[in-house]
């Protein structure tokens, strides 16, 4: 079972790397398609379709038909995440002698999970009372964004800097730390409606009693029941899946034999 996770980490390792050096504006990009859409309604302005928003739409239809692969895989951030938390994890286990991985306990991070829904509503607010327009340089995604394309942000960002910072410290805490406390645009993966053929489901029955091991590897803490209120939190990293003493969990359908 041990071979089997390790495996699936290594290789999902190297597609992120591989997306993270050949496609790192693929974050930026989406980023910058939900940007034009706040700037439009903070100038009053009718939204025009751009090139942003095509990669926008394409994603949130990918994310429809086959989950949210992308956030698990293909997501310059979240690559970065996931490589500062596994090596704070390497570094707490070989300097400190902690063999466990920092993580937060289930209840903080399904509470968690509602804050990017507040700072999305706190935006669209912003927006429509014009106030986004002055908050240059407060995001740390336009940071993370300028850092990806060899560009260094100036004074001018330094919130948003500052802001960065505390959520790299936060990814040494949780596994995709970000993902439930600040990716706003990432709300909108999360409340996409998806088919499915695309969730994972496991068949509860051939569970071992007591066993649990997929929730507790899951990153979100989520029960594997296919589509569920939180469902729309799974990032498809296959982390359940690989953890599965009996094979139990699969995509699309649940295998009877």
């Amino acid at each position: 079972m041990k071979k089997r996770q390790r495996e699936v980490r290594l290789m999902r390792a190297g597609i992120q790397l591989a997306f993270f050096i050949a496609a790192p504006s693929l974050f930026s990009t989406a980023f910058a398609g939900i940007k034009s859409i706040f700037l439009a309604i903070a100038a009053g302005q009718p939204v025009e379709w751009n090139s942003f928003l095509t990669v926008m739409a394409v994603l949130l239809i990918f994310t429809c038909f086959f989950g949210r692969h992308f956030c698990g895989y293909a997501c310059a951030f979240g690559s970065f995440g996931d490589a500062v938390y596994e090596g704070f994890s390497w570094i707490r286990m070989k300097c400190f002698h902690k063999k466990k991985k920092p993580a937060l306990s289930e209840k903080m991070v399904h509470g968690l999970q509602k804050v990017k829904y507040i700072v999305l509503a706190l935006i669209l607010l912003s927006c429509l009372t014009g106030v986004y327009g002055k908050l240059t340089g407060t995001s740390p995604w336009d940071v993370f964004s300028m850092l990806t394309a060899g560009r260094i942000p100036n004074s001018k960002y330094l919130v948003g800097i500052v802001l960065l910072v505390l959520i790299i410290v936060g990814m040494c805490t949780q596994e995709r730390f970000f993902l439930p406390v600040s990716l706003s645009h990432g709300s909108g993966f999360c409340i996409m409606p998806i088919l499915p053929g695309a969730l994972f489901r496991r068949n509860r029955e051939k569970c071992p009693p007591k066993c649990g091991l997929c929730k507790k590897r899951c990153p979100a803490h989520l029960d594997i029941d296919g589509d569920t209120g939180r469902s729309g939190e799974c990032l498809c990293c296959h982390a359940c899946a690989a953890a599965c003493p009996r094979k139990n969990i699969h995509i699309g359908t649940i295998e009877e034999k």
